[in-house]
């Protein structure tokens, strides 16, 4: 009997996962239906509970399935954050209900904290797409397409956690202005699939440039500045310029959009206004207006490499001969002999606009890896892959 599971997890963030410990009072209650002291119990542990969905919570949905009937179907909201210094306020019993009332100090706590497992995935990192192109003559910044996505290759490279491969002269968006809802969503897939598969990538990172225009105020401004140069932050006194990018990434094998974020910034352009400054030189980075940038970009680069590291290893199997696998992963990924590797069918449907979806079925059976060579590894099963129905296009992955 072949039973599919399909586990979703969404995650409500109520406070910034960054923050300190948030001090949150809330109410607890439980039925009185015996011990009273049992009861309290209860009360005060449901009111842990309702202090730690204060700081995050995520939703389980899990759905078994066999032969197209629902078997099972649970769905659970459990807190992520951690508990401490708890003070009770006040506590009461009522009509066969106990309540109790605390203070608690709560601190977020992130859902992804480890390294995983350590393995270094192949990320592309494409061009910048640019929104308006002529807001980058001041300073000259014609380079920002290319430029940004090397200042997000080197330092993912640098961290050396992930393998981020160079696309910078890649675009994926015919209008950024639009991005990433300009193209449908079978187009979307198609691009980024090929895009993946072409590169060797398990995940492309793009982003759009949407604003590097200066912003007029009235201290910009000197009395006597003529109203061509007000339209082009040409005041006497160094504009305030901005600085608003949007930031993607999505999964090389599905193509689905697994993480979007924008971010904007400013700063004083306290340099030359005639200079060849372009991105990301020495001159740019030293600027008022290039730390702004610095300082926006960390954090950035930060969220994308959080986001990916709480994502599972994935290769594709682009071999199979008797008990062995070939698999298209990279040496540098940092795959030993010895290591294990879960094996998921992977199938195409289309939903009802006739868009394509990839559906990873999990065979419950593993492979261990014997050799790693520059370009591919190899493992080994314990049955033959065609008594096990696996074949070319099927998925590994290491969680």
């Amino acid at each position: 009997m072949k039973i599919t599971v399909m586990l979703f997890v969404v995650w409500i963030s109520f406070l910034s996962p960054h923050s300190f410990a948030y001090v949150v009072e809330v109410e607890g209650q439980a039925p009185i239906t015996g011990n009273i002291n049992h009861a309290r119990q209860q009360a005060l542990e449901d009111a842990m509970r309702q202090a730690s969905l204060r700081a995050e919570a995520h939703v389980v949905s899990t759905q078994l399935m066999s032969k197209g009937v629902m078997k099972q179907d649970d769905i659970k909201l459990k807190g992520k954050g951690s508990i401490k210094d708890v003070e009770i306020l006040w506590e009461d019993s009522l009509d066969g209900i106990y309540s109790v009332a605390i203070r608690a100090d709560v601190k977020p706590v992130q859902m992804c904290q480890s390294k995983g497992n350590n393995l270094r995935k192949a990320v592309a990192i494409t061009g910048f797409g640019l929104v308006s192109p002529k807001q980058t003559s001041l300073g000259q910044l014609q380079n920002i397409e290319q430029d940004l996505a090397r200042v997000f290759i080197n330092t993912l490279n640098d961290s050396g956690q992930m393998h981020a491969l160079d696309a910078s002269h890649i675009g994926l968006y015919e209008n950024p202005a639009y991005a990433p809802s300009s193209q449908n969503q079978q187009r979307h897939l198609t691009t980024s699939m090929a895009l993946a598969q072409n590169l060797g990538a398990q995940y492309i990172v793009s982003g759009i440039v949407r604003g590097l225009d200066t912003l007029s105020t009235v201290a910009d401004k000197a009395p006597d500045d003529s109203p061509w140069l007000s339209l082009v932050g040409l005041g006497e006194e160094p504009a305030k310029r901005q600085f608003v990018i949007d930031v993607f990434v999505h999964d090389g094998f599905s193509g689905a959009l697994i993480f979007s974020n924008s971010y904007a910034t400013q700063g004083r352009w306290n340099l030359d206004r005639m200079a060849n400054v372009r991105f990301a030189s020495p001159a740019f980075w030293q600027s008022q207006y290039g730390h702004a940038v610095k300082d926006l970009l960390a954090g950035a680069i930060d969220d994308v490499s959080m986001s990916l590291r709480c994502q599972p290893f994935m290769a594709k199997i682009i071999k199979t001969e008797g008990k062995r696998l070939h698999i298209e992963a990279l040496a540098g990924a940092g795959i030993r002999p010895g290591d294990k590797f879960s094996i998921y069918r992977s199938g195409t449907f289309y939903n009802l606009d006739l868009e394509p979806r990839i559906e990873l079925t999990n065979t419950d059976m593993k492979a261990t890896v014997k050799q790693v060579q520059p370009q591919f590894i190899v493992a080994d099963l314990t049955m033959s892959a065609q008594q096990l129905s696996i074949q070319r296009d099927d998925i590994v992955i290491a969680w």
